[in-house]
């Protein structure tokens, strides 16, 4: 089962599915009690990984062919999709630990975080065009900001594995690691990014580097002074 757990104010979400921890429904950490263990924990930052072997090989095709037959799978997908919104509401650094495949559903919450570490033998694909289907938790959307839409195209039409230093090369991952340790990695880097910061700077900070890829940029701009003058009229004062 996936879980949450807490560590050194670090909100660490394992997908917990083995072997492959394929993901059961879109919606893979319920939402509410992510928000709780987050706000009553003063968290810093989101740790994302695998249990195991592999970080996801993507959805549990059973469960789609059930959600199809019973009508309820738009409103699962939207359950994914505000999960994944209500991640980035937090203003938190979220890191990504990848080991193993990284596939379909398992690398469009990957695309979601701010900074993804993984192992060199880690494999990415979106293979869903193989079954005639496509992304559906923002994949190709994420993947087109990240790569342009040339390659994001190829990427998804062709449904090809790529390895791990493809993946970088094409910035769909920020580091490469030694298998098994991206999960250290991913704390270590957490910690040494917040543990000693005050959290309305993080959020600060993490509030503007996402404005720079969405808002135009006079508007992003704008916020960025705006931000910078109630921080300062604060420290300053409280000197």
């Amino acid at each position: 089962m996936n879980s949450i757990t807490i560590q050194n104010n670090i909100c660490i979400i394992t997908l917990n599915n083995k072997p492959h921890n394929y993901l059961e429904q879109p919606e893979f950490i319920n939402t509410s009690v992510l928000k709780n263990t987050i706000n009553s924990n003063n968290c810093k930052a989101i740790v994302i990984t695998g249990a195991g072997r592999h970080f996801s090989a993507g959805a549990n095709l059973n469960n789609l062919k059930e959600m199809v037959a019973n009508n309820i799978l738009f409103d699962e997908i939207e359950k994914g999709k505000a999960l994944l919104k209500v991640l980035k509401k937090f203003l938190l650094p979220i890191i990504v630990c990848i080991e193993g495949t990284c596939f379909g559903g398992g690398l469009e919450i990957a695309l979601h975080a701010d900074i993804k570490i993984a192992s060199h033998k880690a494999l990415f694909a979106f293979p869903e065009t193989n079954l005639d289907l496509i992304p559906g938790l923002g994949g190709i959307v994420n993947l087109v900001g990240i790569t342009g839409k040339s390659k994001a195209l190829e990427l998804v039409l062709k449904g090809d594995i790529i390895d791990a230093q493809t993946a970088k090369d094409l910035s769909i991952i920020d580091y490469l690691d030694d298998a098994k340790k991206t999960l250290e990695t991913g704390l270590n880097l957490a910690e040494k990014l917040t543990q000693q910061r005050p959290t309305q700077i993080i959020k600060a900070v993490i509030e503007l580097v996402r404005n720079a890829e969405t808002l135009p940029y006079d508007q992003a701009l704008n916020r960025e002074t705006e931000l910078f003058c109630q921080l300062a009229n604060k420290a300053m004062r409280d000197e």
